[in-house]
Order: structure tokens, then sequence, then C-alpha cells
């Protein structure tokens, strides 16, 4: 995780670009401990998160998933590090945006979902494969009800399709969409607009905006991801699901037997 200051803005870089920038314990740690840093300096205005030109953020590294086999270690993982994460974004005292020039997945597309803005290139996609692999997009479930509309939030989370950025547009996942290399430009020249307000308005204006997010939202997502780690992670097709990915193959899952 890296994170540079220009002016009055903090830009934050995902990690591990080998990996198309995939989540492990030490990059959500790393994220919440960044975004927090900016939300505590007097001189932030903003914050703009960034991954790069091949990916904004392919979500959770599927070999967190191998790792998880009991139910603590699942919580432990989930609520007590991408939880806070997700946390210190929708709490950060400025205005967070994401800057997306590439595909954002899963964990990934739900850092956008959670950003207060976010600027997409057109070749900018968005994905929740997380059925596929006999889970669901907790984070996304619960919070989605907050930001977006029903209809688009459905299609995101239910069908696993990839999604342009022009879809993300007309969703309300993304509220601007430049070419590809325009992209960093416009989410900091968007922060260095909001950096001209007053930062006590920009606070004050943030914490009603998220209000309903930062509580009843949040608290929805605690409550998935209990779900997920008590019930989902602890079946069948979870366990199908990791091993089709690994295999690169399609999953056979039991539950869906009597609909083929």
């Amino acid at each position: 995780m890296e994170s540079r200051t220009q002016g009055p803005v903090v830009h934050i870089t995902f990690g591990r670009p080998e990996k198309l920038h995939a989540m492990d314990g030490a990059g959500w740690t790393g994220l919440a401990e960044s975004v927090r840093r900016a939300s505590a300096d007097p001189g932030v205005r903003a914050v703009v998160l960034h991954g790069s030109d091949r990916a904004f953020c392919a979500g959770n590294d599927i070999g967190e998933f191998l790792r998880l086999s009991t139910a603590r270690e699942a919580r432990d993982y989930f609520l007590g590090l991408v939880v806070p994460a997700m946390e210190a974004i929708v709490r950060c005292e400025v205005p967070v945006i994401s800057a997306v020039r590439a595909g954002a997945v899963g964990g990934g597309a739900e850092i956008v979902l959670v950003s207060d803005l976010a600027v997409a290139g057109t070749s900018a996609t968005f994905r929740l494969p997380e059925a596929r692999i006999g889970v669901w997009p907790t984070v996304f479930a619960a919070v989605a009800p907050y930001t977006l509309a029903h209809k688009p939030a459905g299609l995101l989370a239910l069908t696993t399709v990839e999604a342009d950025s022009g879809t993300a547009l007309r969703c309300g996942l993304v509220h601007e969409v430049v070419g590809d290399d325009l992209v960093d430009d416009a989410a900091h020249r968007l922060a260095l607009t909001i950096a001209e307000g007053s930062r006590d308005a920009i606070r004050r204006t943030k914490r009603f905006t998220t209000a309903r997010l930062r509580t009843e939202g949040m608290a929805a997502v605690r409550a998935a991801l209990a779900e997920l780690c008590d019930e989902t992670l602890r079946g069948p097709d979870a366990a199908e699901g990791v091993r089709a990915f690994r295999e690169k193959r399609r999953p056979g899952f039991a539950s869906s037997a009597s609909a083929d």
C-alpha cells in the first residue's frame, strides 16, 4: 500500500500489482491504516484510491479462502480485517474517491461501492464473481440498498456478469466515465474541487450523507459476513467453488442440481 500527498489530496495505491492488487490480510490492514491517517490529518481534504492499468483491485486473494478452515478464522479475517477497511472509508472525515482504470472485481467493486465518489475509465469493468465460487458478495449485498437502486444492485450481485463502465454509470456505482488515460487526473481534479470548501463543511456533509450507511449499512455488513463465516464457508458449495476455481473448470454445485 503506497500513500503520497499531493497538495490537500492523499493518493493511496493498492499493493501487489503482480496479483492484480488482490487483497490479503496485510492489504486490508494497510488500506484501513492509510485511510485513517489521511482522515486524521487536518491538511487533507480528500482521498483518492488507485489500482493500475491492469486492475483496480481483484478483491480478496483466493489464497485467503483456502486458509480459512474454521468459522473462527473466517470471522477473524472478514470481521477483523475486511470490515475495518470498509468502515475506514465510510467513516473517513473527508470524501474518498475511487479512480478505476481497469477491472474492479469482488472486494474491489465493493471498495468502489463504499467510496463517496468514483471515476471510471472507458475500459473499466466491474464484476462480483462470488456466487461462482460458492460464496456471495456480502459487503455489496449489505451496502447496495443504501447506495444503489434495488434492480441495478441485483443485476450485479445475482448474475455475476461483468459490467462495463457505462453500465456502472447507469447503476450509480460510478458518477463519471472518462478516457482511460484521464482517470487519475479526473479523480485528482475532483478532489481539488472538494478541497476548495471548508474542511468542517466537508466533514459535516459527509457525515450526514453517509449517516444510514455508517449505522444501518455497516451493521448489515457485519451480519452478512457473520452469516458467510458461520454458514456459507462451511458448506459444500464453497468447497466445490474454490476447487473449481483452482482447477479452472465450471463448478458443479449440489444446491444447483435441481435447476439443471
